[in-house]
């Protein structure tokens, strides 16, 4: 018997039952505060909107939940229908994830996950709409315009004013370059729209020069943007800013540029001036 309580790993023993100590007394506190919150009123709603855009405000998330439930504060906190206040603001287009819970001191917590638009998409009957980080399509709002990259021209996919994923190879693209624009301050505030063409290629519309600059498709989208710089690094500062009408990146390993009409025009004055003598 001596030898057997010898072999016992009695570290591993004390760790159990440590553990087994802890979980008992989590469960037996949990208990204890969930039946004290049965016998609390809700003191106050504390609505918690965070994120950069402005979507959502703490008087529209407030307004729908008194719209569906009444006024919440006052009431026993066992009779609020937490997972229903959910679901009713989960309705909300522009509502991306929301959670309701009390504290202690019957404080009812609303916290929302507000969608966050990196892409703003016209198409080609007029209707648009936005993308959020997850490629989800929702609504614009009568209330607010984020600043952010807007793409129009030949874009066909429509949206009917319900919450959708993208369809299009041509949005998914443009998605894309609008994503990578996010993550690249220079570029961010260098392109100032996306155009799909009558090829359907994506062309940057700049803010500063008035270079139509061709992307094509968002494949190796960053690899292209480094030929851009190239261009504007190496290529301009040599030949000027209205040399080229034309930037194309389609290319792989190689930047085709196309002179503007005025430079050709110019080019061939002088060379009848030359021949002319």
């Amino acid at each position: 018997m001596f030898n057997t309580l010898k072999n016992i790993n009695w570290r591993k023993v004390f760790y159990i039952l440590t553990w087994c100590i802890s979980v008992t007394g989590l469960l037996v506190l949990m208990s204890f505060i969930n039946a004290k919150k049965k016998g609390l009123d809700c003191k106050n709603i504390k609505i918690i909107v965070p994120g950069t855009q402005a979507f959502v405000s703490q008087t529209d998330v407030y307004g729908i939940i008194e719209g569906n439930n009444g006024a919440l504060v006052g009431k026993p906190l066992k009779y609020l229908p937490f997972q229903d206040i959910e679901d009713k603001l989960r309705l909300n287009p522009f509502i991306k994830e929301v959670r309701v819970f009390s504290e202690m001191d019957g404080t009812v917590n609303v916290k929302i996950e507000q969608r966050e638009a990196v892409l703003r998409v016209i198409n080609n009957v007029g209707n648009d709409f936005y993308i959020d980080g997850s490629g989800v399509k929702f609504p614009i709002s009568k209330l607010y315009a984020p600043h952010i990259i807007v793409a129009n021209g030949n874009i066909a996919e429509r949206f009917d004013g319900k919450q959708d994923t993208m369809a299009s190879k041509t949005v998914k693209d443009l998605f894309k370059v609008a994503t990578f624009l996010t993550t690249d301050s220079l570029w961010n505030s260098q392109v100032e729209q996306l155009y799909v063409n009558e090829e359907h290629d994506i062309e940057i519309v700049p803010r500063v020069g008035n270079q139509k600059i061709i992307l094509g498709d968002a494949d190796s989208v960053e690899k292209k943007f480094e030929k851009l710089l190239v261009f504007y690094k190496q290529i301009v500062p040599k030949a000027g800013w209205g040399t080229y009408k034309t930037v194309n990146l389609k290319f792989s390993n190689q930047i085709v540029c196309e002179k503007a009409d005025s430079i050709i025009k110019k080019e061939n004055d002088n060379k009848q001036h030359i021949n002319t003598h």
